[in-house]
């Protein structure tokens, strides 16, 4: 789902230039650790995603463009993205699908 995501987000939205690297997979998982204690709202997961929150939240930054020349669309997208499959994973999605 990131890599999906983020690279038709890029492909799309993104500014022209060159959009290379694994950073739009490094945001994804970000979304996805920080996003899955929402939707399946466990202890454990829950719980993770504080500890996650707290060691790497600095990096929500990147999803701004304040430097030029980094592919903040490769970062948001991938963002989205991590969100997107959190939700698609936890048990919210699949009861409603069932």
């Amino acid at each position: 789902f990131t890599l999906l995501i983020s690279g038709l987000g890029v492909w799309l939205f993104g500014s022209p230039g060159f959009h290379i690297g694994a950073s739009g997979v490094i945001f994804g998982y970000l979304g996805f650790l920080l996003l899955r204690g929402y939707f399946e709202r466990s202890f454990v997961t829950i719980f993770l995603s504080v500890v996650v929150g707290f060691f790497y939240g600095s990096l929500l930054w990147g999803v701004l463009p304040t430097v030029p020349g980094i592919s903040w669309e490769g970062h948001l997208f991938g963002f989205i993205g991590g969100g997107v499959a959190a939700y698609l994973l936890s048990d919210r999605a699949k009861s409603k699908t069932l």
